[in-house]
């Protein structure tokens, strides 16, 4: 597992030591291991969308279908987001009384997924942007994800080397929607063949887990 972030709460990703988080036998097996109750974990069937959804304990144990991220209020609720490239984006309010959980690939991105994460936590918690932290976890760094000429209409910003960066794109969206706490993960799942798995190195169905 990895922690070594200042984000306030209590969060890790896994590694390839610790296993396939897709695998439910295995992630069972590796959540009772960390004396994590599974009927407390909230996860998604991930669809690279921007739809996140309100959940609480009553979702606990579940796989939410067409979901990209979730937002509580419930302390007593774990989040969870896939990824093997993807950015795992975590974020809450001052007070830590909300927490999110967020997968952000480009389209999920494109998309506006950090805007409708900002918008709720606005609409539904009234906890205001400045008011918001956020963590990018681990994901593919822009020293590996090259890309079409085509993302640069896509996101409005010159490539650099044909390659996209993923958390400076999400790091100016927030900033300019007013969140001022951000810290990104300086690990590329891509490029660390040791610790991560990653869908643009290998084509693999394997899975990291970021948990909140």
């Amino acid at each position: 597992m990895l922690y070594g972030s200042n984000f306030p709460l209590k969060h890790f990703t896994t590694t390839k030591a610790d296993g396939d988080m897709k695998d439910e036998n295995k992630r069972l097996r590796f959540l009772i291991s960390r004396k994590i109750n599974p009927k407390t974990l909230v996860l998604a069937k991930q669809v690279h969308g921007n739809i996140i959804k309100i959940v609480s304990k009553a979702d606990g144990g579940s796989c939410i279908d067409n979901c990209d991220g979730f937002i509580t209020d419930d302390k007593s609720v774990h989040l969870g987001i896939f990824t093997a490239d993807c950015q795992p984006i975590l974020m809450t309010n001052q007070t830590l009384s909300v927490k999110a959980a967020i997968h952000s690939g480009w389209k999920g991105l494109a998309s506006g997924i950090i805007e409708n994460a900002i918008e709720i936590f606005d609409k539904k918690f009234n906890i205001k942007p400045q008011d918001i932290c956020a963590y990018i976890a681990p994901h593919i760094q822009s020293c590996c994800y090259e890309v079409g000429a085509e993302f640069e209409k896509i996101f409005q910003t010159p490539l650099k080397d044909g390659k996209l960066n993923l958390s400076q794109i999400t790091k100016s969206k927030m900033e300019k929607l007013g969140i001022e706490s951000i810290e990104i993960s300086p690990y590329c799942t891509m490029h660390n063949t040791e610790l991560f798995f990653s869908y643009r190195r290998d084509k693999t169905d394997k899975r990291m887990l970021t948990i909140v």
